[in-house]
């Protein structure tokens, strides 16, 4: 029987060396008719291109049957390239893309017409001039876990280091260290504590916490020997005297060392979003602190107001942003180990002006950000949880 594919390799063999891809390792999907489970044409595993995609009703019963069918072909470190035919509107474009997650995540959107590409990453848009004859949507995706997995996540932790560790006084900087202060002082801090900035960024909720109280000793720690560096360097700069950093991961912490105690006080702001095995996470979490000890936590809130615009409205997401956890979520794995709950709040607001902070800082000179951020401030720990971008709650540790 003759093949019965709609779009070969070949169709868009001009691509494929833009995404470093190797044609004799792209397997192809045949999308033609979803119903039908014909077989894919099998290279060894290796990269999968789904193709052509026409118009679905049922988005996710069209991405289950091709992972079904493409899932044996993919290789841990391969790409999935979804070809939707023809022009789609934006909501489209992001119903397949909240459909392929959370086996895929899609990192790269083309727009294909004849004889060119545009291609949009999170950081960067490409002209191509190809010759290619096809016109549509290229959804470029990879696997969650390598996405997410601990060597991609220290080269992009490395590589945003200097941005996620803005300069005192820059634009931004009031409401980025509002908020750093707001998670790091959510719980009061004992004096003599010894705290632990669970994943620690540029360092500045640990910092808090620990300026906080008298006597205080500050550990820290985060996959990226970049923001290690920077965050002990803010700690000092900060005045505190008994810093410790070490390099790793929330799954295996590098606090507390064998011989060494467990923390009285531990923080972790913004990082339960990276990781790609929430059980694993949870347990190193946890043997962290000491019994009875507080446990502050914070993350993006997956299902605020703002967030959920976002991924209705833009093609491409940061992973974290699909990865990221409800409190209701965090606050079950929690208790499921023993903590208990003592109080939850939300801030950074998000409603009715998704962004508002960003686009003042970046597109109006920053004219807007001290009233946003007295907005911020006044808003913050009250009403609709779905109005804030963020979480964070309070608890104690079992005894």
């Amino acid at each position: 029987m003759s093949p019965l594919y709609n779009t070969s390799r070949d169709d868009l063999a001009p691509l494929w060396s833009h995404f470093d891809l190797d044609i004799q390792r792209i397997n192809v999907v045949d999308a033609a008719d979803p119903s039908q489970d014909r077989p894919a044409v099998q290279r060894g595993p290796g990269s999968v291109l789904v193709a052509q995609v026409g118009y679905s009703p049922d988005v996710t019963a069209a991405v289950r049957t091709y992972r079904n069918r493409g899932n044996p072909l993919l290789a841990p470190d391969g790409t999935v390239m979804v070809y939707l035919k023809d022009a789609r509107p934006v909501a489209e474009i992001t119903r397949w893309r909240n459909a392929l997650w959370p086996w895929l995540h899609v990192v790269a959107h083309g727009r294909l017409e004849p004889g060119k590409a545009t291609v949009d990453t999170l950081g960067a848009r490409t002209e191509l001039a190809l010759p290619l004859q096809k016109r549509g949507h290229l959804l470029v995706a990879r696997r969650r876990e390598h996405v997410l997995s601990a060597a991609n996540t220290v080269l992009k932790f490395d590589k945003n280091a200097g941005g996620w560790n803005p300069t005192p006084g820059s634009r931004g900087w009031a409401h980025y260290r509002w908020m750093r202060r707001y998670v790091g002082t959510f719980a009061p801090v004992k004096a003599g504590a010894r705290v632990l900035d669970f994943g620690c960024g540029a360092g500045w909720c640990g910092i808090e916490a620990a300026l906080s109280a008298a006597d205080t000793s500050l550990s820290m720690f985060d996959p990226s020997p970049e923001l290690c560096q920077g965050a002990e360097a803010n700690a000092r700069s900060a005045g505190l005297k008994q810093v410790s950093v070490r390099p790793g991961f929330g799954e295996e912490p590098p606090f507390p060392a064998k011989d060494e105690a467990r923390f009285g006080h531990v923080i972790s702001s913004g990082v339960v979003s990276f990781a790609p095995d929430f059980k694993r996470w949870f347990d190193g979490l946890a043997d962290t602190i000491a019994p009875g000890g507080t446990l502050v936590i914070g993350d993006v809130h997956r299902e605020s107001k703002g967030m959920r615009s976002r991924r209705q409205r833009k093609p491409l997401i940061a992973a974290r942003e699909m990865n990221g956890m409800t409190r209701e979520e965090a606050r079950a794995e929690l208790e499921a180990r023993g903590f208990r709950f003592v109080k939850a709040a939300g801030y950074q607001l998000t409603s009715p002006w998704p962004e508002a902070m960003h686009v003042s800082d970046t597109k109006l000179g920053g004219a807007l950000t001290p009233l946003i951020l007295a907005w911020n401030k006044i808003s913050a720990g009250g009403g609709d949880p779905g109005r804030f971008d963020s979480w964070v709650m309070q608890f104690s540790a079992p005894t």
